[in-house]
């Protein structure tokens, strides 16, 4: 399905990137897994898929860093030849009172999650011309369609990326470049547990839980990354060419569970 294609994915060590990667390698896509990690972070990532018949490269930068992504980016597409595909799954998440949330948390949040996107796209979007064309998919946030309590910040730094993605797509409409973005529900990651480390990991753990149970129209299960995953392999399959500028929510119906029930 994706046999010689070359795809880059943000945040690739873990969650959703985590599971993007090992999918579309597991699909013939030589995948290039981004993180500000440690290489030895994304270790077990690159050598599952790997150890299953994938091809991966681990490669370490930062989403804030210009200089870094525009090396990260030359270096793939000199050694892999081409870009097709740009999954962007990095991204930081803190909650709390607006009135009490440090700057630096405000400026890290909107850093990574829309500087550091727009900054990712800004670089690769050459190389994808060069190859012919290719898919972007941004992953943005149900939070960007539904206020959830005391997550006012990263809300709105997912709405801007969703926002962002749409109006991108007017400008692309004759490159063959097809962008969208997911807005994922409630996914059992390590960004649920917010990226905060005044929380302890049982008060982090509590914290999903209470709010699966109170979001899920289901009352049960969460998302799992992999179904996330499913998502972006369809947004750049053929089978998806007519979705360009789209904003997919993959909320198990959060949002719509959110409105009065018609009279």
């Amino acid at each position: 399905m994706l046999d010689g294609k070359v795809a880059i994915v943000t945040g690739g060590g873990t969650g959703i990137g985590a599971a993007t990667a090992r999918l579309f390698a597991s699909k013939g896509a030589h995948v290039a897994v981004t993180s500000e990690l440690a290489a030895e972070a994304m270790a077990p990532v690159v050598e599952t898929i790997r150890a299953e018949g994938g091809k991966a490269s681990a490669i370490c930068c930062d989403i804030m860093d210009r200089a870094a992504i525009a090396a990260l980016v030359e270096g793939i597409e000199r050694d892999q030849g081409r870009i097709d595909f740009l999954i962007q799954s990095a991204g930081v998440c803190f909650a709390g009172p607006i009135e009490t949330m440090e700057p630096r948390k405000i400026d890290l949040t909107f850093g990574v999650n829309v500087v550091g996107a727009i900054s990712m796209i800004q670089a690769a979007l050459p190389a994808m011309r060069r190859a012919g064309g290719g898919a972007i998919v941004n992953i943005s946030s149900g939070a960007a369609v539904l206020g959830v309590h005391e997550m006012a910040v990263y809300a709105a730094s997912k709405a801007a990326i969703a926002h962002f993605t749409r109006t991108l797509a007017a400008e692309l409409r004759r490159t063959n470049i097809r962008i969208n973005s997911i807005g994922p529900g409630s996914t059992r990651t390590q960004m649920l547990g917010f990226t905060d480390d005044e929380l302890t990991d049982e008060q982090q753990a509590a914290m999903v839980r209470r709010e699966a149970r109170s979001l899920s129209p289901y009352g049960n299960a969460m998302i799992e990354p992999d179904e996330i995953a499913q998502v972006a392999l369809f947004l750049v399959s053929d089978a998806a060419r007519a979705l360009h500028g789209s904003f997919v929510l993959a909320d198990q119906g959060v949002s719509s569970a959110m409105l009065p029930p018609a009279s």
